[in-house]
């Protein structure tokens, strides 16, 4: 893909290193023994704590060090630098790293994914359509803005009982699933979401009921040799198997019936663009997909935070509470959460990676870079204010902005980035407008990553009327 991926370490295909700064040879993490392997067959502790496993590696071994994940060869970074430099080397069609579960998934299903599974020509030709309708020059703007805030309203509304009996809000996660789900329907449909909205909500229910399954088996068969989990029939194999066909079923079900309806949104638009019948299918399946689980959780991180952070959410609310909607999404402090909020608790994978020429696999640990002193100051706290630039147009507090890129650089940037930034303020302005957000968790809550970050136990929160 490039000839070479990190001038810095001059990473070759063998992946020598020639610069006398650094020891002849990439340092490698040690190598499991056989009984630790065994181990992982029945413990997935390691899985959820992957990242902390990185980040001990980086600091023992430096901002480069080679490792298996799995059957998986791979050379780990956490250099804001070296990021800087596979995006700007990547090239036209570069490839993601993909799950072993879901390539083997894929092949025993015979069936086509979406933009995360392409590669190529392929993926080229539909980026760009998508691209022009998501990012630049973003024609679903209006529509995204106004799914996102109906949605906020909803779910502001619905918590409000909790708030009146001071209840602890039964559920958040799976809320959190549903509202996220409802906004992509809304986007993809448009002005008739309304027509469609109480089938739509019942069929979000039934997505976010199974849809965090997935990412957690996941995450547990990441550990294994998963050809072999499939040809034993391991029962990790059977249950991703099991809840992979119920999610796909029911989302490739729901993609005809929000066409039926017609309307001026994101469906109509890629129509119009010349995606049809079972590309438009299969694309807009895995856009539901990622948009439920990476929001969901993204969103549930920030009012945590926001929750334990008394002062910051009041400085939120002081700030939003006169705002119209356009003037909230465009908010420095409101982007300052956000950004601060996905440094810390990146759920746009902790880990993600690129293959290089040889076949050979490059991954950014990108939890590991955005907790690290060297990047900010402070890195371990929550401070929304250091993304507010000061007289000379710099931020206070961050030494490297590139050290967090929750939704990655480059050709293969996340797709929804604005649609998430989006929906993701207005319903956290929504809340802070209407309720104090409190957590009454008596335990630390750490992360547990089911490929994305997701928490340690469920956060108990409850609302105060503001």
């Amino acid at each position: 893909m490039f000839k070479t991926i990190l001038q810095k370490y001059h990473v070759k295909r063998q992946f020598l290193i020639t610069s006398l700064k650094y020891s002849s040879q990439i340092p490698e993490a040690p190598k499991q023994t056989l009984l630790n392997s065994l181990l992982n067959l029945v413990n997935y502790e390691r899985a959820y704590k992957f990242h902390h496993y990185v980040d001990g590696n980086h600091k023992k071994l430096g901002p480069i060090y080679r490792d298996k994940i799995g059957p998986v060869s791979a050379v780990f970074l956490n250099s804001p630098e070296d990021y800087q430099k596979i995006f700007r080397y990547e090239g036209a069609t570069p490839r993601h790293f993909l799950p072993e579960a879901w390539l083997l998934y894929n092949d025993m299903r015979k069936c086509q994914r979406g933009l995360l599974f392409m590669d190529g020509e392929e993926w080229q030709y539909y980026r760009k359509i998508i691209n022009k309708i998501m990012v630049s020059p973003y024609s679903l703007k209006d529509v995204v803005i106004k799914s996102s805030f109906a949605a906020a309203d909803d779910l502001s509304k619905e918590l409000k009982i909790y708030s009146d009996n001071q209840q602890v809000i039964p559920a958040i996660e799976r809320r959190l699933y549903r509202w996220s789900i409802e906004v992509m329907m809304s986007v993809l449909m448009g002005s008739t979401w309304n027509s469609y909205k109480q089938i739509g909500r019942i069929e979000a229910e039934k997505l976010a009921g199974i849809l965090h399954k997935v990412f957690e088996i996941s995450a547990k068969l990441s550990l294994l040799p998963a050809k072999y989990a499939m040809k034993l029939r391991l029962p990790v194999w059977q249950e991703f198997v099991k809840v992979a066909d119920e999610t796909l079923d029911l989302t490739r079900k729901l993609v005809p019936q929000m066409e039926s309806y017609g309307g001026d949104g994101l469906l109509f638009l890629m129509k119009q663009e010349g995606i049809q019948d079972d590309n438009l299918i299969k694309i807009v399946t895995d856009l539901i997909l990622a948009a439920g689980d990476t929001t969901a959780y993204s969103t549930q991180w920030a009012l945590f935070l926001l929750s334990t952070h008394q002062n910051i959410q009041d400085e939120f609310a002081k700030q939003v509470s006169t705002l119209e909607v356009n003037e909230i999404i465009g908010n420095s402090y409101a982007k300052g959460i956000l950004k601060e909020s996905l440094r810390l608790y990146p759920t746009k994978k902790n880990i993600c990676g690129y293959d290089l020429s040889g076949g050979e696999l490059i991954l950014m640990s990108l939890y590991s870079s955005g907790r690290n002193p060297l990047n900010f100051y402070q890195p371990n706290e929550f401070i929304p204010s250091r993304w507010l630039r000061n007289e000379k147009g710099n931020f206070d507090g961050v030494h490297n902005s590139y050290g967090s890129l929750p939704f990655a650089l480059g050709v293969r940037s996340c797709v929804g980035k604005k649609l998430a930034e989006t929906q993701m303020t207005l319903l956290l302005s929504q809340l802070v407008k209407n309720y104090k957000i409190n957590c009454s968790n008596a335990t630390k809550i750490d992360i547990k990553l089911h490929l994305i970050s997701v928490p340690s136990e469920p956060i108990l929160f409850y609302l105060t009327k503001r």
